[in-house]
């Protein structure tokens, strides 16, 4: 029986691409596990650990997607905090606080310092007043942050901040040249009163396995369809 060449060659074709897929899939579940690993060492040794050094943030922002973990030292710059939400924390209405944070160099990180109440909206700045003005150690993740599209646009004029843009913060704010992602805090020193840091680690989605199979399993199906087509031609 000779093979028809046009089914032959695409299904070739399509098998190979939809390997390929699957193969890279699993390179970068390769790498997604890494980042993982890295993170969660972060986690485990961020308290304790010496602050990142400037060169290391300046590293990430240069990048596309910064993921890190890690200790800052520097000054909240109280009249320039932002309530992000409405959040909802253990079923109780709330908002996200971030707060500019001035390194020792000057540079400037914005910080999600963690969950308050919603009486922070009616005084804020009475609450405010009770941070720290000298230099405090705050730990946590860095990545950029991000928000589903159904959020609500910002409105800075108004101080209404539903979307965690540091693009449109630093230019409300007035704050020159903040790194283009954020800390998100676990941990600091000294402890803030009223303001619940972030329990959980963030860790970035990895569903490459799932992804993986899917591409591995249509490169199946197609060579299965391929196998019953010929094996229905065969006594033609």
């Amino acid at each position: 029986m000779k093979l028809p060449i046009g089914a032959t060659f695409f299904t070739v074709t399509g098998v190979a691409i939809l390997i390929s897929l699957g193969t890279w899939q699993v390179q970068r579940l390769e790498w997604k596990n890494d980042i993982i690993q890295r993170l969660n060492e972060g986690y485990d040794r961020a308290a304790s650990a010496p602050p990142i050094e400037q060169s290391q943030l300046d590293a990430w922002a240069a990048e596309e997607a910064p993921i890190g973990s890690g200790s800052i030292v520097g000054q909240l710059q109280r009249d320039k905090a932002i309530l992000l939400g409405p959040k909802t924390e253990d079923g109780r209405i709330g908002y996200h606080l971030i707060v500019p944070v001035t390194l020792q160099d000057k540079h400037i990180l914005l910080a999600n310092i963690g969950w308050v109440s919603d009486l922070w909206k009616d005084n804020f700045e009475d609450r405010l007043s009770v941070l720290p003005q000298e230099s405090i150690l705050l730990s946590g993740a860095i990545h950029k942050p991000d928000w589903s599209s159904f959020a609500s646009n910002n409105s800075p004029e108004n101080d209404l901040w539903f979307r965690p843009d540091i693009a449109e913060i630093a230019k409300a704010k007035e704050l020159e040249n903040p790194y283009p992602y954020m800390m998100y805090v676990s941990h600091t020193e000294p402890e803030l009163q009223d303001v619940k840091p972030h329990a959980e680690r963030w860790l970035p989605r990895n569903k490459h396995m799932q992804y993986a199979l899917f591409w591995y399993a249509m490169a199946l199906c197609l060579a299965g369809v391929y196998g019953v087509y010929i094996y229905g031609r065969r006594d033609k």
